[in-house]
């Protein structure tokens, strides 16, 4: 992992650093008053995000760390004391989910252009998981031993869930519309993990790590985030519009993307991206954690499919 030069930094921060280590995938850097985190990013990346940081701030998004840059390839954000969000706890999510529709509706039609003008958007980021998903259920003997028990019991029935859930997604305009929302420069932040929330001392809550942040349909935010939250809690129906009313505060739905919603809701991407990562072994997935998760909601997939009948009467 590359480490920044301690000269770097102080140009950068204008304070002596007196102590620099990993933290996560990033840097902890100790300085006379405060602590920073570093990340090494890409340079077209931090060009970009720069200037949409300032336009963000511009229009009163508040709920980002301020961010200093080398001008290349290093961002350095005010280390934040306090602990991540949990999308177990109601209080926090009511936050959690009021913050994402101010950053859609305040990141919506900015006048900073596209970092790059391919995108990989909603789309086909549902396409490439469904496919993924396949080559790891075609080597599911081959796993180690409680994945492979877990995919062969229930990863047929989880695949075509997604199969078909894609087939209905296809038949709606929604490459159209992603499209769409790129030209119109609809900001979405495409990592909605809890641990890219975090709430200070004071009980102020931030939203962190833009890395993947691009232009593409907000309604997959919406959806990445609403999933994680309603596994969590076995599909209740109560989250489900706690989460609709919180999100529609500041920023309301409309109708096409309801529609598009309920059937985003239909494809398992919580399973499959679980499987995925302890299949290819990627950073982040461990099989203490992940494989509780996975057996969640395995367990929970009748309760699902029942919740998301409701849904297709919006």
């Amino acid at each position: 992992m590359k480490q920044p030069h301690p000269t770097l930094v102080e140009t950068v921060l204008h304070t002596k650093v007196h102590r620099m280590r990993p933290y996560r995938k990033n840097w902890c850097i100790e300085t006379n008053q405060h602590k920073w985190i570093a990340k090494h990013v890409h340079p077209s990346w931090l060009h970009w995000w720069v200037q949409v940081d300032r336009e963000l701030r511009a229009r009163g998004f508040t709920a980002m760390q301020p961010i200093y840059t080398d001008g290349g390839e290093w961002l350095f954000m005010p280390f934040i004391e306090g602990k991540t969000g949990r999308y177990t706890i109601r209080e926090d999510v009511e936050q959690m989910v009021e913050t994402l529709a101010i950053f859609h509706r305040l990141g919506r039609g900015l006048m900073t252009p596209p970092a790059d003008e391919a995108a990989f958007l909603l789309p086909e980021r549902i396409a490439q998981r469904l496919n993924e998903f396949y080559r790891v259920l075609q080597q599911a003997e081959r796993l180690p031993t409680p994945l492979r028990e877990l995919l062969l019991a229930y990863g047929r029935d989880f695949y075509l869930d997604g199969l078909a859930a894609w087939e209905r997604l296809r038949q709606m305009p929604l490459t159209r519309f992603s499209l769409k929302e790129r030209r119109l420069h609809a900001l979405t932040h495409r990592d909605l993990a809890s641990h890219n929330w975090m709430i200070d001392c004071s009980g102020q809550i931030w939203l962190i790590d833009f890395e993947t942040a691009t232009y593409d349909a907000q309604i997959g935010d919406v959806w990445q985030m609403a999933s994680r939250i309603l596994v969590e809690h076995a599909w209740s129906e109560e989250w489900l519009q706690m989460f609709l009313s919180q999100y529609e505060k500041g920023r309301l739905l409309s109708s096409f993307e309801k529609k598009v919603l309920s059937l985003l809701l239909a494809f398992p991407n919580e399973f499959m991206r679980e499987v995925i990562g302890l299949a290819e072994q990627k950073r982040g997935y461990q099989m203490k954690y992940s494989l509780p998760y996975l057996q969640k909601i395995a367990e929970g997939r009748n309760k699902w499919k029942y919740q998301l009948k409701q849904l297709f009467y919006w």
